[in-house]
């Protein structure tokens, strides 16, 4: 059962599910507040037509087409579908590289999504904040979240900086939902990791990303067959970094 309480961070009010953990940010309130919530109750969700919100890119090998759409689930969800070739998907960004964990004012970043995938192993994914990347899964040069390589089961947290890496073994995949999150705390230096309301501790912030990102996904099939990806919610929020010239 949800336990939510309020607290302030350099002024801003804070709204913490601590039934959780204290890192779990559901919204916040103030000056310094950038927030992006989405429960995926709103928007066209007719084929890839998500480009109200979001720059949609398709993956495709074969004749078909992958596609996002809003589902019917109740409180909301989004459906990838890839296509049935290899390496099919959708490769999908919110607009706009809004979110800066180098940032100068920075006080927080709280980042998590809940989804699930159809096959655990003949699938790759990524979700998370990553630059400007039509083809995410290919080579981002920086980025920060959750990953999974076609042909295994294991999931990765990773940040990148400049194409270098640090990773960290986050859990393994399955078809059944999982709530994934990090949150970076600027004040102590320290970048807390999150699986279904498990602390993994903390990961050494040498490669966390020094851009400007945009929320990311990107689902491909690894296999000559359709593939899904459901995800739920989507909440990142930033205290503190704002531009100010």
């Amino acid at each position: 059962m949800a336990d939510v309480i309020g607290q302030r961070l350099a002024g801003n009010l804070l709204y913490i599910d601590k039934s959780v953990h204290r890192r779990r940010l559901i919204d916040a309130i103030g000056p310094d507040v950038f927030k992006y919530l989405n429960d995926f109750m709103r928007g066209p969700g007719v084929d890839a037509a998500f480009d109200n919100e979001w720059t949609v890119t398709r993956v495709e090998g074969g004749a078909g087409e992958s596609t996002v759409t809003l589902t019917d689930v109740a409180g909301g969800a989004a459906l990838i579908t890839t296509d049935a070739a290899e390496n099919d998907g959708i490769n999908m960004q919110a607009l706009g590289e809004s979110f800066h964990l180098g940032a100068t004012g920075l006080r927080g970043l709280y980042f998590g999504a809940r989804f699930k995938v159809s096959d655990a192993t003949e699938s790759d994914f990524f979700i998370g904040l990553c630059d400007t990347d039509t083809d995410i899964l290919g080579g981002a040069d920086d980025s920060i979240g959750f990953r999974k390589v076609d042909g295994a089961t294991a999931v990765s947290f990773v940040t990148e900086k400049a194409a270098s890496e640090t990773t960290l073994e986050a859990y393994t995949c399955d078809t059944g939902w999982h709530v994934v999150e990090f949150y970076y705390d600027a004040d102590e230096g320290t970048l807390e990791v999150f699986v279904d309301g498990a602390s993994l501790g903390t990961v050494a912030t040498t490669n966390l990303p020094d851009e400007e990102q945009r929320v990311s996904i990107q689902f491909l099939t690894g296999t000559t067959a359709i593939k899904t990806m459901t995800i739920d919610w989507i909440n990142v929020i930033q205290i503190g970094g704002r531009a100010t010239a």
